[in-house]
């Protein structure tokens, strides 16, 4: 266990010393909430309730959905894609740690500090929109599990995603797709109930609700208790599936690093 708080101490002083890549990438996602937020308030003016929305709901979600998506970004796909290409990666492999756990740890030293400067910030702004009434105990620490299993399922999807750059070298692309089918499959954009139909259901089937829509509705309040237990153990179940998959799949990459002489 020593070596892992190792990596992730690792993490966290490799956040603090690039910090210009966390600010650039909340200032991003502020941009995005900015305009939601404008752009819901304009359909409310006109429209009272949206799919059992009001604007008090919405305007909760938002900042909260925020908070969720810049408190772990993650974003790891480029630097495997390079130590990749550069060889660097066998080095990876030789150490006496898993590489993913090696990876975990230090992105989770990385996501300590990105989600310690978020709250702070987050939790102003929010509080000063919103005010405290009916931020509930149970719900913030119910929100704060499925938070952390959230912070699971990105991981999991961004480690299968990062593997796929041992068959290519276009990581830009890989890491963009990632980030528009998570952005969008995760409720950053707009709650999951606004979709009907098949779209629906194929949401409900993938892992990206997890990240975002099941963490924003246990602390609003749209999710009742027994939904937000059901969805916290659908967050856990899927990071086992995760789990197996990325097994799986990077004994497939590890044998295209055989084959190139790795």
């Amino acid at each position: 266990m020593k070596k892992y708080m190792a990596y992730m101490r690792c993490g966290f002083l490799e956040g603090c010393a690039y910090r210009s890549n966390f600010i650039t990438g909340m200032l991003a996602n502020f941009i995005q909430a900015a305009v939601l937020y404008y752009v819901w308030r304009s359909i409310f003016r006109y429209q009272g309730v949206v799919n059992g929305y009001t604007w008090e709901i919405m305007r909760k979600y938002v900042f909260v959905a925020f908070l969720c998506n810049c408190s772990f970004s993650f974003g790891f796909e480029m630097n495997t894609a390079k130590r990749i290409i550069k060889g660097d990666i066998i080095l990876d492999l030789l150490k006496p740690v898993p590489y993913r756990g090696m990876l975990f740890f230090r992105m989770l030293g990385t996501a300590v500090m990105e989600f310690g400067v978020t709250l702070i910030l987050v939790g102003c702004l929010y509080l000063s929109v919103n005010g405290a009434a009916g931020i509930r105990l149970e719900r913030v620490l119910l929100f704060l599990v499925s938070l952390f299993l959230g912070m699971g399922i990105k991981f999991g999807i961004q480690y299968l995603f990062s593997l796929l750059c041992f068959y290519t070298d276009n990581s830009y692309g890989v890491t963009k797709a990632r980030e528009v089918l998570t952005n969008f499959f995760s409720g950053a954009i707009l709650p999951l109930v606004m979709f009907h139909g098949g779209l629906r259901r194929v949401v409900e089937a993938l892992p990206f609700q997890g990240i975002v829509f099941t963490p924003c509705s246990i602390f609003i309040g749209t999710f009742s208790m027994e939904e937000s237990l059901r969805g916290i153990a659908v967050q856990a179940v899927w990071i086992g599936i995760l789990w197996v998959c990325g097994v799986l799949f990077w004994k497939k990459a590890s044998g295209v690093i055989s084959l190139y002489g790795g």
